[in-house]
């Protein structure tokens, strides 16, 4: 099991997620016009900047030294990612741009209690995604999807989902287009294209859209620290190579 990027303690200022490698252009004509582009066969790679992760605390850290545990963390998360050979499941910041169904609180789905209404030991609870829309089956490098809409926001495009794939893990995509066909059906089309083939009724995850990626180079986790001052560092990644 993959080890998945603590946003909740290590909160980036600035992300950037770009698909990488979707088209290759040839050389640059007269006035900097690129005469021909051509569509890349693979559909691109994520790549992900966070910059500016603060290092001095989160959610969670009352009571405690906070630059501590969070350069601490770092550090930990670093290791764990193994100057990149070590993939690891890194969640976008997608919040503010999710299908989220209108009169439901931002926070719902987080700290579920246990069915007695306590929580863990620690103060915290269950997750569990609130958007739920499933797809029909459909083949490997798939760019549309016929889905079923049971309780979500309105689609307009430009949203991002995540499928747990059983061979390349958790993989993210970007819809381009919405063809509405009634309140709990549509078509979507995507990219980049289905890194794996799909059954019908698979999950398709805009709660929390993640990836699993890996550095771009051992250094992208690179830390400098001054002491007794309030920190920040920046991480680069890339989508972990399909199996």
């Amino acid at each position: 099991m993959s080890v998945e990027f603590p946003r909740a303690l290590l909160r980036e200022k600035t992300h950037a997620w770009d698909l990488a490698g979707v088209a290759v252009a040839g050389g640059q004509g007269s006035g900097g016009i690129v005469p021909g582009i051509t569509r890349s066969d693979g559909g691109g790679f994520w790549t992900c900047v966070m910059s500016n992760v603060s290092l001095s605390g989160g959610r969670g850290l009352a009571g405690l030294d906070r630059q501590k545990v969070s350069t601490l963390l770092w550090r930990a998360v670093r290791q764990i990612c193994d100057g990149g050979v070590v993939s690891i499941i890194v969640p976008r910041n997608d919040a503010l741009f999710r299908p989220w169904p209108a009169g439901v609180s931002q926070t719902e789905g987080f700290n579920i209690p246990h069915d007695d209404g306590a929580p863990f030991s620690d103060g915290a609870g269950y997750y569990q995604p609130i958007i739920d829309i499933t797809c029909a089956a459909a083949d490997l490098r798939a760019t549309s999807l016929d889905i079923d809409i049971a309780y979500a926001g309105q689609l307009m495009g430009g949203e991002s989902f995540s499928i747990e794939h059983e061979a390349a893990g958790w993989r993210m995509y970007e819809i381009a287009t919405v063809d509405q066909v009634d309140d709990s059906h549509a078509t979507i089309a995507f990219n980049p294209p289905l890194r794996e083939a799909v059954t019908d009724g698979t999950v398709l995850e805009f709660d929390r859209p993640r990836c699993l990626m890996r550095l771009v180079q051992p250094s992208s986790m690179n830390l400098t620290v001054q002491p007794w001052t309030f920190n920040s560092a920046s991480v680069d990644f890339v989508e972990a190579p399909i199996p």
